[in-house]
């Protein structure tokens, strides 16, 4: 879904920013012929009227939670920072909460709400399973951003992520159609309805398509640090030395397996081919420059906050999918 602003309708009638703003605020220095015509453009592309200044003017003490669960996820710290870049310039207030892994992020939102009145929240990094519910029974506008949370029901809920199962099967489509058929799984994968866990669903369903049996002992579970997934690939390398590609859930996680091969004495892409997740900049100043599946992360931000004012001004929840993109770099190569 594309997010229709007021340049798009500006750029489709041919009139300025500025003269589109006055039409539709119904200003009367503006020429009958040239308001069809923007009304026309309005008609074609759909767009809706943003009003979230004038609500945000009438709830100037309410709040968005932004809520960020872990630190040591480079790609969501990121995706944090420019969903707060963009919302301010949509003049939102914000309240941000960094929480443990382990910790009750619904429980935050609702100790947030009775601190301060909170207007909406965007959760960064949920695990949903279990808490589906709670996610349910807030009656606030919620975006997940960076998971689908299309299973769960609420006029209040929207989510904007990649296709998770779809990018982890295409990794790993790319790694068999270069000869690699032993492949190790490196990284958090967690349950199905994790953003991890469908990543490594996918990959499982490649292996089975091209008649590659999954290997419990070619997967090893770390978290986002460069030190717990150095330590997770000497984990491998003690138990197996067949394999000859590496599938990390993350870039962070695909640079410290990198290191570990690198100091037994194995060069990749030479003896090991290794592919990352996420096309963080990280990617592309490690020796070798890392493969990855690269998310959007910037119309991710944008996408998460147009769909919280969407919320905020009364529409129900929509759940969108971006497309990403796979980044070929030298960390791989055919057999």
């Amino acid at each position: 879904m594309k997010i229709v602003t007021i340049n798009d309708v500006a750029r489709e009638a041919g009139v300025s920013i500025s003269t589109v703003s006055r039409a539709i605020n119904n200003r009367p220095d503006v020429g009958e012929a040239t308001r069809k015509k923007m009304l026309k453009a309005v008609e074609k592309l759909g767009y809706i009227k943003n009003t979230s200044a004038a609500s945000l003017k009438q709830h100037q003490t309410d709040f968005v939670a932004v809520v960020l669960r872990g630190r040591r996820n480079i790609f969501l710290t990121d995706l944090a920072e420019r969903i707060l870049d963009i919302g301010k310039e949509k003049q939102l207030r914000f309240l941000t909460e960094i929480i443990d892994e382990k910790a009750d992020e619904f429980e935050t939102v609702r100790r947030l709400y009775r601190e301060r009145k909170l207007a909406g929240v965007i959760f960064l990094g949920s695990k949903l399973e279990g808490h589906e519910k709670e996610a349910e029974e807030l009656d606030i506008p919620c975006v997940f951003s960076s998971i689908e949370a299309k299973f769960l029901n609420g006029k209040h809920i929207s989510s904007v992520s990649i296709d998770n199962f779809s990018a982890g099967r295409e990794v790993t489509n790319r790694l068999v159609e270069l000869g690699h058929r032993k492949i190790a799984l490196l990284g958090y994968f967690g349950s199905i309805s994790d953003s991890t866990g469908l990543r490594f669903h996918g990959a499982k369903e490649s292996m089975e398509k091209h008649g590659i049996v999954f290997d419990k002992e070619l997967y090893e579970e770390c978290d986002f640090t460069l030190p717990s997934s150095y330590a997770a690939m000497s984990r491998l390398l003690m138990r197996r030395k067949d394999f000859i590609a590496v599938f990390a859930s993350s870039d962070i996680i695909a640079i410290g397996a990198m290191k570990a091969l690198n100091d037994w004495g194995f060069t990749v892409p030479g003896d090991v081919s290794v592919v990352g997740f996420d096309g963080t900049e990280q990617a592309d100043y490690c020796i070798p420059s890392l493969a990855t599946m690269r998310q959007p992360s910037e119309q991710m931000a944008h996408t998460s906050v147009e769909l919280l004012l969407e919320g905020m001004q009364g529409h129900e929840g929509k759940h969108v999918l971006l497309q990403p993109k796979w980044i070929e770099s030298k960390s791989i190569c055919k057999l």
